[in-house]
């Protein structure tokens, strides 16, 4: 099985360094599964204590047959910053034009958060088709838990897409959270979707579902952060590395954790897309006065327009994939909760697709869904970027 290493990197030995040593001692981080690997039996399939109830005899469902649903053909919009061809672009030079990335500080706290992610994606067997132990959930629940972890982080996320809310989220009432609840997406949706899968998990019960939503919950985070910190670098430069970083999980291009992992392989295309755009935010912020609060509100509005756009191909693909196995319990909890982050964009591009999609995902069990017209759904939403 190859292995993906937390410490793999090529931008700044000081700060992989650091995140490297954050990780192993908070979090206790070696490797990660690959997500259509067959893990050994010592990870989610070992485990100790607790047992299966309620999905024992639920249908296998290994993504080991994920099919690549872009080609070569998948190009960048001219009006994209495309650091592979940058003198030819629209964009003026600046220091993403080498086709790297360059962070604005050394220490970024995010890559450990990725890794996180990628402790508890071997725990609970993410992808392998494998019901995760009590005991995975438990030390899974740790990995999230560290200080200054994902937990930290989630429990008080803000979606950019929406409107804010009279106050930070994370000090509103319970009655004010539901009133801003997309919004208020970590504390509001995410963080209660979480703990009940922890604890059901840990109970023994529907481990393999809960183990699904789990890994929709936290990826449904990784997506909102990239978007989040890209739309606060404006005021924090730093926030354009966390950007990054919750993509990457601090890898090159060619490689990849978290989020970068599963569209990669679903579509190299679109994360290369989702490359240029982390690298058109970098540059939008190297023109836009990057010593201080950036002015030039439609350059910073293009480049998020160009990431969201490829980070939402790979969200889609990622349901679609998940909806082709529809007769799996836990592939379709993936289709239930990533399905309706697709919405808003949806409803935007084509309302009579957007309500297929609407209808389907929302379907209780995965048997009673019109997987075609889903799929046909995401095509005509969410086309290659």
């Amino acid at each position: 099985m190859r292995r993906i290493e937390l410490c793999q990197g090529t931008v700044s030995p000081s700060w992989v360094w650091a995140a490297c040593l954050s990780a192993a001692i908070g979090l206790g981080f070696s490797t990660a599964a690959c997500e259509n690997d067959t893990p050994e039996e010592s990870s989610a399939a070992a485990g100790g204590g607790g047992g299966s109830t309620g999905d024992a005899a639920a249908e296998p469902c290994a993504d080991d047959d994920i099919v690549v649903r872009d080609d070569a053909s998948c190009q960048a919009l001219e009006s994209d910053y495309d650091p592979a061809d940058s003198a030819n672009d629209t964009w003026a030079s600046c220091v993403s034009d080498d086709n790297q990335y360059h962070p604005f500080d050394s220490n970024i706290s995010s890559i450990a958060r990725v890794g996180a992610f990628e402790q508890i994606a071997q725990l609970l067997g993410f992808g392998t088709g494998v019901a995760p132990t009590a005991q995975n959930f438990v030390d899974a629940r740790l990995a999230y838990q560290t200080d200054q972890g994902l937990e930290s982080r989630l429990s008080r996320r803000e979606d950019e897409h929406y409107p804010k809310a009279p106050a930070a989220c994370n000090t509103l009432s319970e009655a004010e959270l539901a009133s801003y609840a997309d919004r208020c997406v970590g504390p509001a949706k995410i963080q209660p979707l979480l703990n009940e899968a922890f604890a059901q998990g840990i109970a023994g019960i529907e481990p393999a579902k809960n183990a699904a939503r789990i890994e929709a919950g936290l990826l449904w985070f990784l997506y909102v952060s990239v978007y989040k910190e890209a739309t606060t670098c404006a005021k924090t430069v730093a926030d354009c590395d966390s950007s990054w970083a919750y993509y990457t999980g601090g890898e090159p291009r060619s490689g990849g954790l978290g989020l970068a992992r599963y569209t990669r392989q679903r579509s190299p295309q679109a994360h290369d897309r989702a490359w240029d755009g982390l690298l058109a935010v970098r540059c939008w912020r190297d023109l836009d006065n990057p010593t201080g609060e950036a002015q030039d509100a439609a350059l910073q509005q293009k480049a998020l327009a160009q990431l969201d756009r490829a980070l939402l191909r790979g969200l889609a693909l990622i349901v679609r994939q998940r909806a082709e196995k529809a007769s799996c319990e836990a592939a379709w909890e993936s289709v239930r909760i990533l399905g309706p982050v697709l919405q808003r964009e949806a409803a935007l591009r084509d309302a009579s697709a957007a309500q297929v999609l609407a209808t389907e995902v929302a379907r209780t069990n995965g048997a009673d869904a019109d997987i075609g017209a889903l799929t046909s759904a995401i095509d005509t939403l969410f086309p290659c970027p």
